[in-house]
């Protein structure tokens, strides 16, 4: 993870700013997004999903092809997958809450699956500081191995993706390891 330290530059803006999105990215080989609706306040669904649409066409329009997105393990992102009790009562809480973060991470996932990128969805659970630290990180497609992830763990597996194919044009739920 250290090879990328002096290569890594955050960007803190505004979805609806899309006249800023080319200058964002200029210069970039890989774009890691957090972009999506606060759980409090969440606004409009479609707002993310225009905003994701805006932010595929500019990277493809650059030639960038590496992206690195942040979902939700209460959403789906695979053929078949295994919706744990844990699974499930975290997207009923999710539907009770905040129902509107759900759709704008669904309709964000569908304009990936359109895209020409090399996109990675990472599916991370509740993410959590100090707990089952230093465990690093369970990666799969259908099935979640915990409610929880270490914010370090999952920052560690976001950064691997940078280099890493294993999970290009795939969702991999991401929980703490065991």
């Amino acid at each position: 993870m250290s090879e990328f330290k002096e290569k890594v530059e955050y960007i803190r803006g505004n979805v609806v700013e899309v006249d800023k999105l080319e200058e964002t990215i200029s210069g970039a080989e890989v774009v890691i997004s957090t972009i999506g609706p606060p759980m409090k306040k969440p606004g409009d669904p479609q707002l993310y999903k225009k905003a994701m649409e805006q932010l595929v066409a500019t990277l493809e329009k650059n030639n960038i092809k590496r992206y690195i997105h942040i979902g939700g393990a209460a959403h789906s992102g695979g053929e078949k997958e295994n919706w744990s009790v844990g699974r499930r009562v975290l997207r009923l809480v999710l539907n009770t809450i905040a129902k509107p973060v759900l759709i704008a991470k669904h309709l964000e996932w569908e304009v990936l699956k359109r895209s020409n990128l090399d996109y990675t969805l990472v599916r991370p659970p509740g993410i959590m500081k100090n707990i089952f630290k230093g465990r690093g990180t369970v990666a799969d497609e259908k099935s979640l191995a915990r409610t929880k992830v270490n914010v370090e763990d999952l920052a560690a597996f976001i950064v691997e993706q940078i280099s890493s194919r294993e999970w290009i044009r795939k969702a991999p739920l991401v929980a703490a390891g065991k």
